[in-house]
């Protein structure tokens, strides 16, 4: 799957997970790693004493097919935000997802869940969808 780009205007949340969680201004944060990656190159390395003080819930998921692992962080009360996220999840490994939902409605769900407003959200799809529209078509 390519890499997102993020349109002008609609900041990112990457590195201001923690200082956001912490402000009560993001309810979750999503990780992803591969054996050998370290916490500070993903990016959860000031997570683990909130997670130990109970300020910040941890879920991790690993994928042994593709050796993946998901790390999702939340605030207290907002657990299922990280249970429907590793559900989506497997859907889409499975293929399930996408005869239910579009991929806007799943950029929608995610920026929902990872805490982003709907107008940023709706941003985001339609600069996704003016991507997709420019890319030349194979014949």
């Amino acid at each position: 799957m390519p890499k997102r780009t993020v349109p002008p205007g609609v900041g990112p949340h990457n590195g201001r997970e923690l200082e956001l969680m912490l402000q009560g201004d993001k309810p979750m944060a999503l990780f992803g790693t591969e054996p050998g990656v370290d916490a500070e190159d993903i990016g959860d390395a000031g997570f683990a004493p909130f997670v130990d003080q109970g300020r910040i819930l941890k879920f991790t998921h690993f994928d042994p097919e593709t050796s993946v692992e998901d790390r999702r962080y939340c605030l207290p009360t907002e657990e299922w935000r990280c249970k429907l996220s590793l559900l989506i999840s497997r859907m889409c490994r499975s293929g399930e997802a996408f005869d239910i939902f579009t991929s806007n409605d799943l950029a929608r769900l995610e920026g929902a869940l990872l805490g982003y407003s709907k107008e940023d959200v709706e941003v985001f799809v339609a600069h996704a969808a003016s991507r997709t529209s420019r890319a030349p078509s194979s014949v």
